[in-house]
C-alpha cells in the first residue's frame, strides 16, 4: 500500500473519530477524559500507518513510589598508584639517615675523629636477617662502608683515616652498651683508648745508703695500710706512747749495727717518717713526722726519677709516691722506691 493511499485512509479515519467524539464524550461522563482517548487512539493508528514518531520511554506514573531504591552504578576503577620502592634500598636511606644523625656532633673534628664503628641490627625473623643481609651489602665486602664514607663526606663528618666498620645481626636485645639506640638499631662509636696510669699497689722499699734490719720491705694495703719509718725498732713518744717503727734503721746500740755501713743512720730520727696508703686515689703518700721536719733541725726529700726534687717539710701533708723516687732522710740516708 502506497504511502498516498494510507494517509487518505488514516484522514477519513480520523475524520469519522472526530465527528463521534461529543457521542463518547457522554457516555464517559462528559469529562475530558475523552479527548485523551481521541489523541492516544490517534497516534496508535499513525502508529499503525507509519506516519507517527516512535513511543518515548515510559515515565514512572505518580502511582509509583518515589523512593525506589536505584540500582548503583559499578564503582570507577581506582587510578594505578606510584610503585613502591624495593624494601633493601628503603631501609638502607633509613640506616644511612640513623647513622648521620648519631654521627652529626663529630662533624669537623679532627682531632676527636671516631677510629671505627660497630653497627648492631635487630632481626626476630629470617625475612629481617635476609633483608638487613641484602641492604649491608653481605656478599660485597667493604661496599656499604664507601657508600657510608661518601653520605659522612656530605655532611662533613670525618673519621680516622682506614676507618673500622663491622655489624652483626641480632635476634633478641640489643648490647645495652652500645654508644647509641634507635628503634632496632644499634651504634658503638669507637675512639682511641685512654690510657690510664695504673699505680700499683704494692711497693718495695730498700735503702741506698744506711743499713736497714731487712734488706727490702714490701708494703702491701692487704696488709697494713701505715707503715712507720724510724731509727731503732721501738721509741717512746712525747705523750709516752710506744711507736713501733716498720722500716727500721739500725741503731748504733744494737748488736746488728755495722758502723761501715750504718755510720748515716745518726742523721735519721727515730720518729722520721710515716708512709700511708690513700685508699681513694690507690696509692702511697709520705708523711712527715715531727722529728724529720726542719723545726727539729732535720729534713726530708722526695728525688723524682726526672731529677726533679720536692721538699717534705709541712706537717700534715701527704706526699705521693711512684715507684722510682728516693726518700732521703737527714740529707744523706736514702730509701729507693720501687
Amino acid at each position: 500500500m502506497g504511502p498516498t493511499i494510507r494517509s487518505l485512509i488514516f484522514w477519513r479515519l480520523s475524520l469519522s473519530i472526530r465527528r463521534a467524539a461529543p457521542i463518547f464524550g457522554q457516555q464517559t461522563n462528559r469529562t475530558n477524559k475523552s479527548t485523551d482517548v481521541n489523541m492516544a487512539f490517534s497516534d496508535k493508528l499513525k502508529q499503525l500507518f507509519g506516519l507517527g514518531a516512535p513511543p518515548e520511554a515510559t515515565q514512572p506514573t505518580p502511582d509509583e513510589p518515589a523512593n525506589r531504591p536505584r540500582a548503583t552504578p559499578p564503582p570507577a576503577p581506582a587510578a594505578p598508584s606510584a610503585p613502591k620502592p624495593p624494601p633493601a634500598p628503603q631501609r638502607r636511606e633509613e640506616l644511612f639517615r640513623f647513622l648521620i644523625e648519631k654521627l652529626t656532633p663529630y662533624a669537623n673534628e679532627t682531632d676527636n675523629a671516631p677510629l671505627g664503628l660497630r653497627l648492631w641490627v635487630r632481626c626476630p625473623t629470617p625475612d629481617d636477617v635476609q633483608l638487613m643481609q641484602v641492604v649491608l651489602y653481605a656478599n660485597q665486602p667493604g661496599r656499604f662502608q664507601e657508600e657510608l664514607s661518601r653520605h659522612l663526606a656530605n655532611h662533613y663528618i670525618a673519621l680516622a683515616p682506614n676507618w673500622l666498620f663491622e655489624w652483626q645481626l641480632v635476634t633478641d636485645e640489643l648490647p645495652v652498651d652500645c654508644t647509641y639506640h634507635q628503634g632496632n638499631f644499634g651504634l658503638t662509636v669507637v675512639f682511641k683508648p685512654v690510657a690510664t696510669a695504673v699505680h700499683p699497689t704494692q711497693l718495695r722499699l730498700r735503702a741506698l745508703t744506711g743499713q736497714t734490719a731487712e734488706t727490702d720491705y714490701l708494703l702491701d694495703p692487704s696488709q697494713k695500710l701505715t707503715y712507720c719509718v724510724g731509727r731503732g725498732a721501738t721509741v717512746e713518744t712525747a705523750s709516752g706512747r710506744i711507736r713501733t717503727n716498720d722500716i727500721v734503721f739500725v741503731d748504733p746500740e744494737d748488736p746488728a749495727f755495722d758502723p761501715r755501713r750504718g755510720e748515716v743512720n745518726q742523721v735519721v730520727s727515730r720518729q722520721h717518717a710515716t708512709i700511708k696508703f690513700d685508699e681513694t686515689a690507690r696509692r702511697y703518700r709520705l708523711y712527715v713526722d715531727p722529728g724529720g721536719l726542719p723545726t727539729n733541725g732535720n729534713k726530708t726529700k722526695i728525688l723524682h726519677a726526672n731529677d726533679t726534687l720536692e721538699r717534705a717539710d709541712m706537717p700534715g701533708v701527704g706526699y705521693l709516691l711512684v715507684p722510682g723516687d728516693q726518700i732521703e732522710l737527714g740529707g744523706e740516708v736514702k730509701l729507693l722506691v720501687e
